[in-house]
């Protein structure tokens, strides 16, 4: 890959419902994956989970909105449908995870 690696932080001031809600999804999907083999890492992967859809939840905004970023993450990763589409992955799996969490 020719394509520089700039990392990119995420925070309130600058939102990223999009990257958030897809990442509580992996988690939360990762947590069912690890259920059987390692219920303590599942259960870690799922707190955190609820912690980074919280932050897609609580801070909205769109991470290709972000003046500071549009330029290196635009074309590759720019939200077009809006972040309210990827917040869906992770509200589709918290019923079948969350359990009192």
């Amino acid at each position: 890959m020719d394509t520089s690696r700039t990392v990119y932080a995420v925070d309130a001031p600058n939102p990223a419902s999009d990257v958030a809600g897809e990442t509580a999804a992996a988690l939360a999907a990762a947590s069912m994956a690890f259920r059987s083999s390692d219920p303590g890492y599942s259960d870690t992967l799922l707190r955190n989970a609820a912690k980074a859809f919280q932050f897609a939840d609580t801070y909205r905004g769109a991470y290709s909105d972000n003046a500071n970023v549009r330029s290196g993450v635009c074309p590759y990763y720019c939200d077009f449908d809006g972040y309210q589409v990827i917040n869906s992955l992770g509200i589709a799996f918290f019923p079948f995870r969350c359990n009192g969490l």
